[in-house]
């Protein structure tokens, strides 16, 4: 039933695709020089305009204007127009062109496209003009072979004040530069350049200009220097007598995250977390002044990132086990509870309501011990606790690479995970040596063929310290391989209490490519002092010959050779004005020249700059080259390359483990208790588990006890309503952490459930909010979970309407439910009974007691403008509406509650939109987003309560408010979508054409009237007809004239008006004859040969077998003010004209097919003869239209001919070529059904028609 229903699906969509195809129309339009005479018809409805594209370049060295570019201009809700050329290899920037293009409003979007390889390409600013208004638009990105694409957003000149602050740690200063985005409630700004490098400790004030985005609500932050990130504490941006707060807290670079998003509000969960040190308390993160006034009912979460090693912090203190006041350190608390390791990682913290004692353990954990702690009636506090987010921990392999800022690298520390805890291998135990093969072999346990151990000392290379901090575990000591065992765990070594301290630690770096892979003859590569790949673009120049890398000698090096090298490693430039000048024995402190044993491979290299390949300069390669290594070539390049010269730039020390598995979701009863399930049971000390818990669980019996720390005989979803992390009216998702065992737990009312104090020994828990991440990473896991869902309801039938080919949401965040209009569904029209009631659909059951949700819907408005339409509807009051107001604004209604939240966006009649509405339940986000850009973003001050059911096309309120047009789709997550989700359902939906499938023929009803318009915006002054009856319509003469090579429009046989046609035919090949041709596109100069015309332009092929197939089809077209030169086919070049001329002609096959639709009737034979044959295509199924048909065997022109070829039986229904021959006067068309089609009869017409099958 399924694949039936796809099926029918497709071929009606096919088979309309087939009719747009098909029906295209063509008119004469208003003449303009150099365009062609006779145009293809606009679509009725659609709307053109003319732009001008004005482009201010950039002249630099290693730009190139001379490229292929192109752009596409876009606005706010997805509409684009065609590509449009702003420059070629032939002329280089068009600085300012004309062009006409769908009218798309106001250009909020520029993509531009590179689409010439080997070039690199960047102009200042591009301004679109419009009906007298323009645009401008910043060019912020470079292009070149690594980024062909880019969007450029709309500049602004709208002035901002921001006050930078930079951390206080040593390195918190970068020379980076910062870049910044404005996110606000209305539109984001372009990228601008905040500052160039900032010292540490410093505030700065920066005055800039950007687009007015309405209120502040976000900014992004982009450092993209290398090796040098940027610790910002946090910026103030001051506009319109506003300051606008971010509290950034972030390390932002390279080995960071090159660019961080920072909300203005505090508690948000799903942005960047804020880094903090290992002895920072809670109450330096939250002003125990501004206290959240729920905390007494409710928790709160916040995300933030711990460094490594603090379990040594040296002031870091700790008070109580588990949960703990807020004069408590983060990170070592954290440790302490398991929730965390000395790699550091990242951890949702949460806050609740302070406690009359916090009870530590009696021994320390983790190597951390905690105290007692009782807080002082005159002190404002608050309590905590934490759960594990993520961390490098979290991966499946036992064997990693650290580098110098705690990032999973190929560069770097060497750990080994061993009874489940990390640690590094020290160089030396009395019994063994960490060798070279030990490198190769750990760097092969991670997926690398080849790895170098790197014998420096780990507290300098490259200037970076890889060291592990005093109090770092260690795993081992010098590991030896032989070479030959399978894993590193495989290989002798001695235990890891041999090893002293970290100066010792094992530095190696994993390779992505082999000691014997196959390299060629000039290949180039810039090596570190350790003769590694370098990874900061500075390092010895060496190439490859006869087998081995060697050095470059200095002897005649000139400095357009650095340009290359840096060019041919897909660096963008020279650092500082490049390091060849300088000698390699002192290079920022480092002797950076070859070794004794190292070959000198090459010198006098002299490179005129424009060579493409290194190797390609002249240069000298004999064995004997006399120099030393004092002379070796320091190369400096700058930006992303790739230094091993192997073409592995995108791979640069990049460590791609995978990760550990969550476990999967625990779905609960309100009486489960962590005695109840053994995966909760058995689990350690700071495990975590997402778990569900049904709706009203507080009015179980059953008796809990404690207070955020519960034993483990408390009943989990009531603890959690007791704590406040999950309500009570609602089916929901809460994180339960595995604590330690205590022996006091203390009781509190807390949302009308009593808790009870207990003295006695029991292990415990606690419980949270998870993170949407959190929610995402298990989904990932375990996507067969979610899944099960759908598979209990095998009769389902639209799951599988989807054509799995199209990109759609992946298979583990299918919806919970979806509905998609069936096909021919007429849609709404405002009536009584015109809805769907969904109560009895499969899996409709499943949206009742959702609290985190998401709905898609993907609709067309067509009326009902001044009254309320609503569009969906779930539940009563506390549920949700989506509608339509009187003043045709789309509206989301939280049922029953006076306050609407207002899109300010309002749906035109006839066009179709996607719309995402997501509720956070967590934070009581509310989120919409039409076509895939987000419109509203703002806090809920209530919850939806979905306990109802759902109602499409009307109110569930009243039997009201009827929807008037189409709703093509409704789906329902049970989870917070992404925005990458969102727009994957939008292009999933794009991709299906919906609206086409359901509204065409509504749109052939309401078509404009007036008049029509060209593809290239000209006027019609014709009526617009298929091409063939144009063609018709020019008298063509029956006898062919024959022409030689010399003849042309001069002759006295071609006098007629603009556009007379001429049947002709060529006699002989004029490929290379004298006689020019002048002229281009198809519009060539009365003096041109018309054989050698129709040559060039392809529309006659010579014959060498000398049959006569020189027939076409010759037009007299307007002059134009001149002609240029073209090269058009079998190498012909045409010649410019610069005199003007009264007349021009073009050339056309003689015998072009016409193509029409299935409702087309024979009408269009009135102007041929009886007797004469024309040849038709026919698409498909046109035996399905209710067109009628008049006649048998002979049929009436009124009849629609496709369908008429199919009753006469020499077409079938799939379409194709067939013969009509026109007939004589008939006095009467008698009906018959053949075919299973119906005919009927008719009366007399001056012409009849009959079919014969086409054969070529």
């Amino acid at each position: 039933m399924m694949n039936y229903k796809f099926i029918v699906l497709f071929l009606d969509f096919f088979f309309f695709f087939l009719l747009k195809i098909h029906s295209k129309e063509w008119c004469k339009a208003k003449f303009e020089y150099g365009k062609s005479d006779y145009v293809e018809c606009l679509n009725e409805g659609d709307n053109f305009t003319k732009y001008m594209i004005e482009t201010v370049p950039i002249v630099s060295t290693g730009v190139n204007l001379y490229s292929n570019v192109s752009i596409v201009l876009s606005n706010g809700y997805g509409l684009k127009t065609k590509e449009i050329i702003i420059g070629n290899e032939n002329e280089g920037l068009l600085n300012k062109i004309f062009t006409v293009r769908t009218d798309i409003g106001n250009p909020e979007y520029l993509h531009i496209k590179l689409n010439s390889p080997n070039k690199n390409w960047k102009c200042k600013k591009i301004t679109v003009w419009k009906d007298f208004k323009y645009w401008v638009f910043d060019c912020i990105d470079h292009l070149d072979d690594r980024k062909t694409e880019a969007t450029y957003f709309l500049s602004g000149n709208k002035l901002y004040t921001a006050y930078v602050q930079t951390g206080k740690d040593l390195e918190a200063g970068t020379t980076g530069t910062i870049e910044v985005v404005l996110l606000g409630n209305e539109k984001r700004s372009n990228t601008k350049i905040l500052h160039e490098g900032f010292n540490s400790g410093s505030l700065k004030k920066i005055r800039f200009q950007a687009s007015d985005v309405g209120t502040l609500e976000n900014i992004i932050l982009s450092n993209n220097s290398q090796n040098d990130p940027w610790y910002c504490d946090f910026i103030k941006v001051k506009s319109d007598n506003k300051l606008y707060v971010f509290n950034v807290k972030n390390w932002i670079g390279h080995p960071y995250d090159k660019s961080v998003k920072v909300n203005i509000k505090n508690d948000n969960v799903e942005g960047t977390a804020k880094d903090i040190d290992c002895h920072v308390r809670g109450n330096d993160l939250i002003n125990t002044n501004n206290l959240p006034k729920n905390l007494s009912n409710k928790v709160q979460i916040f995300k933030v990132r711990c460094p490594q090693n603090c379990q040594n912090a040296e002031f870091a203190s700790i008070e109580g086990s588990s949960i703990h006041p807020s004069s408590t350190s983060i990170c070592a608390s954290a440790i302490h509870d398991g929730s965390l390791t000395p790699s550091g990682g990242e951890l949702i913290v949460t806050v609740g309501s302070e406690l009359k004692y916090y009870h530590a353990l009696n021994e320390k954990y983790n190597g951390l011990e905690a105290m007692d702690f009782s807080t002082k009636a005159d002190e404002k506090n608050f309590s905590f606790y934490s759960y594990h987010l993520d961390s490098i921990d979290d991966i499946k392999s036992d064997v990693r690479i650290v580098n110098s800022f705690g990032k999973l690298s190929s560069l770097g520390r060497l750990e080994i995970r061993i009874k489940n805890k990390w640690g590094s291998v020290c160089k030396k135990g009395p019994n063994f040596t960490f060798s070279d093969d030990t490198a190769k072999r750990a760097c092969k346990d991670l997926g690398f063929p080849n790895g170098i151990y790197i014998k420096e000392n780990c507290g300098n290379i490259n200037g970076q310290n890889y060291c592990a901090g005093y109090g770092y575990p260690f795993s081992g000591a010098g590991i030896v391989c032989s070479g030959n065992e399978k894993s590193l765990s495989n290989c002798n070594g001695d235990d890891a209490s041999h090893c002293v301290d970290h100066h010792d630690d094992v530095i190696i770096q994993c390779l992505h490519y082999s000691s014997n892979e196959l390299i060629n003859d000039g290949t180039i590569r810039i090596v570190d002092i350790n003769g590694s790949p370098s990874n900061n673009g500075v390092g010895r120049l060496q190439i490859y010959y006869n087998g081995v890398f060697g050095s470059v000698c200095s002897e005649g090096w000139v400095k357009e050779s650095e340009k290359i090298v840096c060019q041919e490693l897909g660096y963008t430039g020279l650092k500082g004005n490049g390091f060849s000048h300088h000698l390699c024995t002192n290079i920022s402190g480092e002797n950076l020249c070859g070794h004794d044993t190292e070959k000198i491979n090459a010198v006098n290299f002299k490179c005129k700059g424009n060579e493409k390949y290194l190797k390609n300069c002249p240069h000298e390669t004999q064995e004997d080259i006399y120099c030393s290594h004092d002379e070796d070539i320091i190369i400096g390049c700058s930006g992303e390359g790739d230094a091993s010269g192997l073409g592995l730039s995108g791979q640069k020390n990049l460590m791609n483990l995978e990760k550990k598995k969550f476990h999967p979701k625990i779905e609960l009863t309100c009486f489960d208790k962590i005695v109840s399930k053994a995966d909760l049971s058995s689990a350690d000390v700071g495990d975590i588990f997402i778990v569900n818990c049904p709706e009203k669980c507080d009015e179980e019996m059953g008796i809990i006890k404690g207070t955020f720390l519960y034993t483990f005989d408390s009943p989990i979803c009531k603890a959690a309503i007791h704590a406040g992390a999950l309500s009570n009216n609602v089916s929901e998702d809460i994180v339960v952490i595995i604590a330690h065992k205590h022996k006091n737990f203390i009781g509190t009312k807390r949302n009308n459930i009593e808790s009870h104090t207990f003295s006695g020994i029991s292990k415990s828990f606690s419980v949270s909010i998870p993170t949407t991440s959190l929610l995402n990473k298990e989904r990932r896991s375990n996507p067969k979970v979610e899944d099960e869902i759908l598979k209990k309801e095998n009769d389902f039938s639209y799951k599988n309407i989807f054509d799995k080919n199209e990109k759609h949401l992946a298979s583990s965040i299918q919806p919970i439910f979806q509905w998609i209009s069936p096909t021919g569904f007429l849609g709404f029209n405002g009536k009584d009974n015109d809805f769907i009631d969904c109560s009895n659909f499969p899996n409709e059951k499943y949206i009742k007691g959702l609290s985190n949700f998401s709905f898609i819907i993907y609709f067309t408005l067509n009326g009902g403008e001044g009254t309320w339409r609503t569009i969906l509807s779930h539940s009563l009051c506390e549920g949700i509406s989506v509608s339509i107001d009187e003043e045709n604004e789309l509206i989301i209604e939280h049922n029953c509650n006076p306050h609407l939240i207002k899109s300010r966006f309002k749906p035109k009649f006839g066009e179709t939109y996607h719309i995402a509405i997501v509720f956070n339940k967590t934070n009581k986000i509310i989120a919409l987003y039409i076509n895939g850009k987000r419109a509203i973003f703002e806090k809920a001050k209530y919850d939806f309560t979905l306990n109802g059911d759902l109602i499409i096309g009307r109110s569930n309120q009243s039997t009201t408010d009827y929807f008037i047009g189409y709703i093509h789709l409704v789906e329902v997550y049970k989870y917070v979508l992404t925005e990458e989700e969102i727009k994957e359902s939008l292009n999933s939906v794009l991709s299906l054409e919906y609206v086409n499938i359901n509204t065409e023929e509504n749109i052939k009803k309401k078509k404009k009237k007036g008049v029509r318009k060209t593809i290239d915006g000209r006027e019609c002054i014709t009526p617009c007809k298929s091409r063939s009856i144009i063609n018709k319509d020019l008298q063509v003469n029956t006898e062919k004239i024959n022409l030689k090579c010399e003849d042309d429009l001069l002759s006295e046989q071609f006098n007629g008006k603009i556009g007379s046609q001429f049947l002709v035919n060529c006699l002989e090949d004029c490929t290379k004859s004298k006689f020019l041709v002048k002229g281009s596109n198809n519009f060539y100069t009365p003096d041109s040969s018309i054989c050698k015309a129709a040559i060039h332009a392809g529309i006659y092929i010579p014959n060498k077998n000398n049959m006569n197939k020189g027939s076409f089809i010759l037009r007299v077209v307007e002059g134009l003010l001149e002609y240029k030169a073209s090269r058009g086919h079998f190498g012909i070049v045409s010649r410019t004209e610069k005199q003007s001329q009264l007349r021009s002609f073009s050339v056309f096959l003689e015998n072009e097919d016409i193509i029409i639709t299935c409702s087309t009737d024979g009408q269009f034979t009135s102007n041929l003869s009886v007797g004469e044959k024309i040849t038709i295509s026919c698409p498909s199924n046109c035996d399905k239209i209710n067109n009628k048909i008049f006649g048998s065997n002979i049929y009436s022109p009124l009849s629609s001919v496709c369908k008429a070829a199919i009753h006469s039986g020499v077409l079938s229904n799939q379409g194709g070529q067939v013969e009509i021959i026109v007939g004589p006067k008939q006095e009467e068309f008698k009906g018959s059904k053949q075919n299973n089609i119906e005919s009927y009869d008719s009366t007399n017409h001056s012409r009849s028609l009959t079919f014969k099958r086409h054969t070529e």
